[in-house]
Parts: structure tokens; C-alpha cells; sequence
């Protein structure tokens, strides 16, 4: 019988109607078999409406199995026992629809079990089979076809390499090893040393026993989650998540383990250990990384479809993330809930995350520069770690300077309504100055960091703090820290901050007038009492023209009043002296206000003079960065004094100077020379009045240089 050639056409639709076939059979008309007649001939069938102008001999084109014209094909549901009917027969251009290879090549085409050639696209069994081929281990969490990229498929790829080899390792746990009990507690029975038999007393030591380690389980998924640390987000998230999946199934056999104390020898000791990292990190992915809705959900969903074993109850609700454009968190980020609270199915409910999710969101708004809705995060989220939160929450003033709200920065260290465990009492005194710098100059550091060091930028829109406010704030906040308080750098630099030297003015402030100093000093002790009760309020010198003079008494009465309760403990003040700078109205009336107590005057005396010898790099910095009237106006200052404790501090002062003359050659001719002029006419006569040995010798070394 002669061969009749035809055309074959593979429908790309796929419908529901069982009976019908997606291939469709075209045969050559016999005006095209007769290559006597024109090809280019025109046969129209009227009825049909159909025209054919041209025609050749077709190719059979690649199908699936079920689709092959050649070979009859019988559909089942799920027979997987062995080939039914002829769908063992395969033609040249069958394809597995499970593999997507050929059917020659289908290493299980008729393997029981499995019986590929049964496969076809009207049956739900085998369509889960295709999309399990397709998808390898993403297949559990029933991912649309469309939403695997090539991270998703790179994560399934290695997560099924890696359920493998841990079901491999796995079985060999649950196998366990043979041994003997003595292996575990060597037997001390006298017969091992008389019989070659044991006794009935030590019989049972020498039993054999069935002992079980997980620890080489322990081993593979501990090297599978360091993996997973150098993936891209997506891998990781899928690699992280399948291990949860397979470590959750593990069972513990009841005998005994090798080692009891070890934390990787059972499941019911290293599975929460791994579950512990895996949520951890796969909450900071999911608030770090901009996941698709679909990917964000379907982790949730697939996480919360886990079953855990009793052991790991406590990570029951631990991938309940909100996502960014949750309605509840997008309200308390806008601001339009500050309680952090809601009704939801006439119940209250409170804002409470994992710290994990917490500081993942503190990191990424930090890097949006995201301050203002950082700020307001903070204040309602209640988390498991307290401590932890609470060292989030102590950012909040630097957060709020971020954006250029300094006063409410300045309010914010004293929010909670018992002075002692606010923001204030828990600050550094590294952090105390550098926040007071932030305060005065209305600048911040350019990162996310709370460092003095680095590069500071001027807040955009930012309303400089008032110098009152800033007065009362930097007070209290002393008195509320004990650190702080007896902490000379931190009254160097609050005395620093009220002389001006942050700012581009002078750092010289006027000289008040005696009456003003003296009463404004006598007012400034109840000022302090006030403070430190917590009333903030401040008379009227503190808001007048000498506001800022006020502001300095006040500053410097209050390091008097630190000075005499602390001076016992205290081994360095020199740095209270350089801070007044050339403002030495203030710095006279801080040696007045210690002079009332003739103790207290002689022994911060005693530490100064023993100060500008030790720290004399301090005393020759300062020199240098003022002109020469510095020396001689504070030398002048010291001699003024009837107290001879106070004159003899211009002793070290002048020695100083004296030891090391060659450090000041280098400054310009005019400067030498007003500090020679200031010596020969007011030092030396001023020492020829005092005959002790001490000015006497200094006397001679003066007269020697000049």
C-alpha cells in the first residue's frame, strides 16, 4: 500500500474536553502528489469556502507522548504500576511530558513506580509531577510558573542537592552505632581481672547498646546555612526556608546519645538552634529586601503550614512580618497613629514585632534617612528584648537632629516621667559632648553614627535650639547622670559650649559689670535647686542682654558646686581652666566660689599645679592657640589672689613656659616680644615681692632666657 504523507500541527491550547485531540492531520490533496500539474494551481471547494494554492510534503514535528499520531495512546488517571495499553510504543519524536526529553531517552519510561509514558495533560497527578520536574524543590511552595527567575530556580536547585545528602546523613543517624555500654561507663568490676567472663554483678555493662549523634546532621546544615550567607536575597530566603521544612521532620530515637552535654547530639537541642538563625535572618530579609508580594506571602504562608515539634513552639509566629505597605505600620510611619494601638475584630491590638524584624527596620530607614518616621516607629513598638530596644530608643535625640527638630530633641532625653531612667541618665560622656556640639552649632554628624569625628553638615530647614534651652537641657541631664556629673571633660566642654567655641563669634565674652556677676551668682543657686527638682524655668538675667553672661555664671557656679562635693575623687581639672579660654572674669569667679571653703581651694590647687606639669602638652597647646596676653593675663589672675595656694599655680605655669621656650620660636617675632615686654615688667618685680625658694629660682630662669 503506497505511503500517504501528511502534515503534522501541534495545538498550543489545551482543553478541557478530554476527547478531543490537539493534533490535527492535514493530508496532501492528490492534485499536490501529481507533479505533473501545476503547484501554483488554485483548487477551491465551494462548499467549504477553502482554497489551496500551494502544498509539500510535511515533517513530523516533536510531541508529547499522548499527542503521537503513529502510536495509540490510553489515558489513566494515575496508573504508575506499569505502561497501560500500547503507551510504551514511542515513535522518533515522542517526548516524555514529565522530563521534557525524548522517550528513548526517559530513564523512566516503563520503571514501575514511575511509568512516564502514562503521563498526559488531562490527568492532576501527572500534572503535579510535571510541575515538581519542572520546578525541583520550589514545587512545595506552589509557585507560579511565571514568578521563577533564575535566583528562585538557583535556590531550588541547591536546596534539592542539599535534601539529598541530609537524608543520606539522616539515615545514618537513625541507624545509630553498635557498641557497648562500658564504651560509655568503663566497668570497674574485679572480674576483668580474675575471669575472661563477666560476673553476673557487671554483665549488664557489657551490653550492646544502639547509640544515636546528630551532630554530622548538625554538621551539613550548619555548612548549608553558611552557604546561604553568600547567595543573593531570594536564593537565600528559599535555601533558608527548605532547611527549616526538612530539620523540623527530624525524630529523636529514645536511647541513649553519645554525649548528653553536647548541644548538636540531638534534634531536640540543635533544631531550635537552627531555627533561632534561620528566622532570624529570614526576618531581616523580609523587611531589608523589597520582595514581590507574591515571594513575601508565599514564604509566610508556607512558614506558618510547618508543623513544629514541641521544642520549637516558640517560633510558631516568628515569620508574622508586616510588610512596608501594611495599613497598621503605614499609619504609625505617617503619624496618624502614635499609640501604636488598634481595633481589630473588637479586640485591642498592640504594635509588637521581633527584635530582629525591629532593628532590620531601624537599619533601613536609617539608610533612607527616613528620621522623622524612624522616630515615630520607635516610640510605639513594643518588642521581646526590652534592653535591646531600649539601646534603639536612646538614639531618638540624634534622630530628631537628623531632620533639624532640636527641640524636641532637647525634650526627648527627659520623656519619661521619672528623672532616673531616661534617656539622660543612661548617656556617655562621649555622647553627652558630642550632642551638646550638635545643640549649640545646629550640625550633625554625615552618617548614622553619633561620632564627633568625620564630616559634619549643617540640618537643611533646621531652627537653631535657644541658648536657654540649650542651658537648662545640658544641666539637667548632668544632674540626672552621675557619670556625667563628675566628669571634667563634660564640664570642660559645657563651659566650652557657653564661650562660644563652636561658633564663628569670638569666644571672648564681655565683662559683666561686678554688680551683675555678684547677684547673678547669688541667684544662680537657687536657679541649680530648681533644675535639679525638675523645674525648668529661668528669672529674668538669663533672657536679657547679658544672656549669655548669665548663662556662663550660671555654668560656672554649677562646677563650683561639683568641684566641692567631688574634689576628693578627683585627679585632673586642668581642663576646666583651658575652657574658659581668655574669659577669665568667669574663670575668677570659679576660684571665688571655692575659695568660701579653704580645704576645698587647697586641694583643687594642688591638683591644678600637679595637672599643668603632667598634662603639659595641654597648657603649651592652649598657649599657642592664643596670643601672648594669654599668659600673661593668667598669670596676672593667679597673682591677683591673697590666697598664696592660688599664687603659687603661676609657678608651674611660668616653669612650663620656661622648660620649653623652644616650642614657641616658631611663632611670629611680635608675639615673642609682647611676651618678653609681659615678663620683664610685671612678672619679675611681681617675684622680687616674694621671696620664697620656689619664686626665686623661677626668678633666675626668667632673667637667664630674657
Amino acid at each position: 500500500m503506497e505511503q500517504v504523507d501528511s502534515v503534522i500541527i501541534i495545538s498550543d491550547t489545551e482543553g478541557d474536553n478530554e476527547d478531543e485531540t490537539s493534533v490535527f492531520i492535514v493530508e496532501d490533496s492528490p492534485e499536490a502528489l501529481d507533479t505533473s500539474k501545476d503547484k501554483s494551481t488554485v483548487v477551491i471547494d465551494e462548499e467549504c469556502g477553502l482554497a489551496i494554492t500551494y502544498s509539500k510534503k510535511g515533517n513530523v514535528m516533536p510531541h508529547a507522548r499522548y499527542d503521537c499520531v503513529e502510536q495509540d495512546f490510553t489515558r489513566t488517571e494515575n496508573e504508575v504500576s506499569g505502561p497501560t495499553g500500547s503507551n510504551l510504543n514511542f515513535c522518533d519524536q515522542c517526548y516524555c511530558y514529565i522530563c521534557d526529553k525524548l522517550a528513548s531517552e526517559c530513564q523512566y519510561w516503563n520503571l514501575p513506580s514511575f511509568c512516564h509514558c502514562n503521563a498526559h495533560n488531562k490527568s492532576k497527578y501527572w500534572k503535579a509531577h510535571r510541575d515538581v520536574a519542572l520546578t525541583g524543590a520550589l514545587s512545595v511552595f506552589n509557585f507560579d510558573l511565571v514568578d521563577i527567575d533564575s535566583e528562585l530556580r538557583h535556590g531550588g536547585a541547591l536546596l534539592q542537592t542539599f535534601c539529598l545528602e541530609l537524608a543520606l546523613e539522616y539515615n545514618n543517624y537513625m541507624m545509630g552505632i553498635i557498641t557497648s555500654r562500658s564504651s560509655l561507663i568503663p566497668c570497674i568490676c574485679s572480674c576483668h581481672n580474675q575471669f575472661k567472663i563477666f560476673c553476673e554483678m557487671c554483665q549488664m555493662n557489657h551490653v550492646e547498646i544502639r547509640l544515636y549523634s546528630y551532630t554530622p546532621v548538625f554538621n551539613v546544615v550548619n555548612k548549608f546555612l553558611h552557604q546561604t550567607e553568600k547567595e543573593k536575597p531570594k536564593t537565600a530566603a528559599i535555601m533558608m526556608i527548605g532547611v527549616a521544612k526538612e530539620i523540623l521532620l527530624h525524630k529523636q530515637p529514645p536511647q541513649e546519645v553519645f554525649n548528653k552535654n553536647d548541644q548538636t547530639s540531638t534534634p531536640s537541642q540543635a533544631v531550635p538552634i537552627f531555627m533561632h538563625r534561620i528566622t532570624s535572618a529570614l526576618q531581616r530579609m523580609l523587611v531589608l529586601n523589597d520582595f514581590p508580594a507574591y515571594l513575601f506571602n508565599k514564604l509566610k504562608t508556607f512558614y506558618k503550614s510547618l508543623v513544629l515539634p514541641s521544642y520549637c513552639f516558640i517560633f510558631t509566629n516568628s515569620l508574622n512580618v508586616l510588610s512596608w505597605e501594611d495599613p497598621f505600620l503605614t499609619s504609625i510611619l505617617r503619624g496618624q497613629n502614635i499609640t501604636g494601638q488598634r481595633q481589630k475584630k473588637g479586640r485591642k491590638e498592640t504594635f509588637w514585632e521581633d527584635f530582629p524584624v525591629v532593628h532590620a527596620r531601624v537599619e533601613r530607614m536609617e539608610a533612607r534617612e527616613e528620621y522623622r518616621e524612624l522616630v515615630r516607629y520607635l516610640r510605639v513598638i513594643k518588642c521581646n528584648d526590652t534592653l535591646k530596644l531600649r539601646a534603639l530608643r536612646d538614639k531618638v535625640p540624634f534622630y530628631f537632629s537628623k531632620y533639624g527638630d532640636f527641640n524636641s530633641a532637647a525634650q526627648s532625653f527627659h520623656l519619661s516621667s521619672s528623672l532616673t531612667c531616661c534617656i539622660a541618665c543612661r548617656l556617655t560622656p562621649y555622647q553627652y559632648k558630642v550632642y551638646l556640639k550638635i545643640l549649640r552649632t545646629g550640625t550633625v554628624p554625615a552618617g548614622c553614627e553619633l561620632s564627633d569625628s568625620g564630616q559634619w553638615v549643617p540640618v537643611e530647614g533646621g531652627k537653631l535650639l535657644k541658648s536657654c534651652i540649650l542651658l537648662k537641657c545640658s544641666l539637667r541631664i548632668l544632674f540626672v547622670n552621675a557619670v556625667l556629673y563628675r566628669d571634667v571633660h563634660c564640664w570642660s566642654r559645657l563651659i566650652q559650649i557657653h564661650c562660644n567655641y563652636f561658633l564663628m563669634e569670638a569666644d571672648v565674652l564681655q565683662v559683666p559689670p561686678a554688680g551683675f556677676v555678684k547677684n547673678t551668682a547669688i541667684l544662680a543657686a537657687s536657679v541649680l535647686e530648681d533644675l535639679k527638682s525638675g523645674i525648668v524655668g529661668l528669672p529674668k538675667p538669663f533672657s536679657s542682654v547679658l544672656h549669655r553672661e548669665a548663662s556662663l555664671i550660671l555654668v560656672t557656679m554649677a562646677a563650683a558646686q561639683m568641684l566641692v562635693k567631688n574634689i576628693s575623687m578627683m585627679k585632673l581639672v586642668l581642663p576646666l581652666i583651658v575652657a574658659y579660654g581668655k574669659n577669665f572674669w568667669a574663670l575668677k569667679l570659679l576660684f571665688d566660689s571655692l575659695s568660701t571653703k579653704e580645704e576645698i581651694l587647697h586641694n583643687f590647687c594642688a591638683i591644678l599645679s600637679s595637672n599643668i606639669y603632667i598634662h603639659r602638652s595641654m597648657m603649651i597647646d592652649v598657649v599657642k592657640c592664643h596670643d601672648a596676653n594669654y599668659v600673661s593675663d593668667l598669670v596676672t589672675l593667679f597673682l591677683s589672689f591673697e590666697q598664696t595656694t592660688v599664687q603659687s599655680l603661676s609657678i608651674p605655669v611660668l616653669n612650663v613656659l620656661v622648660e620649653e621656650w623652644h616650642e614657641f620660636k616658631t611663632k611670629e617675632h611680635l608675639w615673642i616680644q609682647s611676651l618678653h615686654s609681659f615678663l620683664q615688667t610685671k612678672v619679675v618685680p611681681a617675684m622680687e615681692m616674694v621671696n620664697t625658694a620656689q619664686f626665686v629660682e623661677l626668678r633666675n630662669k626668667l632673667n637667664r632666657i630674657l
